[in-house]
């Protein structure tokens, strides 16, 4: 089975809280902004981590608000068929963090543009894709395309369908379509493993539901 995980977006189901000041501070690892060149990025992604979060972290809201919160973010947890920690710049969605079962981290969801991509910068989420040539693979999660460049640690997901993305030509139709977000793995994309789960969890329909008007459900129909 492919190593490529999928939990879709859930319904947000928890009032609101704990957003910090109108501007959170950047962690520590964020990008610096100068003059014309200047980023808006509050987290980064890299090979070994999303922001200050690594493989051993621990994926539970105690930890996640201790390593988050005293720079301001929010961490709130959305439960619905499980647990998905949301962090939050005030009320704007920055990514979300998926625990396994024994509480260890499964992989995280980015989906602002405030989370930026080190290894291909030409990837915006939120934004028209460019860089299709660096795609080996891409993957139908429910209806819908996650593609990445084996070995990587990072892959992206579109709000399309999985028609006509099977080869190298096909892959091309994905340019100038919108990043809907990134998937951060510990363990690296495109290797298959008895061990790796369900991407929709076995279950007819998916896992979990998309938010109504924001988002579709990747496992769904």
């Amino acid at each position: 089975m492919s190593r490529l995980p999928w939990v879709a977006w859930s319904a947000l189901v928890l009032g609101c809280g704990g957003g910090g000041a109108t501007t959170s501070p950047a962690i520590s690892n964020s990008t610096v902004k100068t003059g014309a060149a200047a980023s808006n990025a509050l987290f980064l992604i890299r090979d070994g981590s999303l922001g200050p979060i690594t493989k051993d972290t621990p994926a539970n809201l105690t930890a996640l608000r201790d390593l988050l919160g005293k720079d301001g973010y929010a961490v709130r947890p959305v439960h619905r068929n499980g647990v998905e920690l949301h962090v939050f710049d005030d009320d704007e969605p920055l990514f979300y963090v998926i625990p396994n079962e024994d509480g260890t981290l499964f992989n995280v969801h980015a989906v602002s543009g405030k989370v930026e991509i080190t290894q291909h910068p030409q990837w915006k989420i939120g934004s028209a894709f460019a860089g299709d040539d660096i795609l080996t693979s891409c993957e139908c999660w429910g209806s819908h395309p996650v593609c990445f460049k084996q070995g990587d640690h990072v892959a992206v997901a579109f709000e399309r369908s999985c028609d006509g993305l099977s080869d190298e030509r096909m892959r091309k139709v994905l340019t100038g379509v919108r990043l809907q977000r990134a998937v951060w793995s510990p363990t690296p994309f495109g290797f298959d493993g008895d061990e790796a789960p369900d991407p929709c969890g076995g279950v007819p329909g998916g896992v979990q539901g998309g938010i109504p008007g924001v988002t579709p459900d990747p496992c769904g129909p």
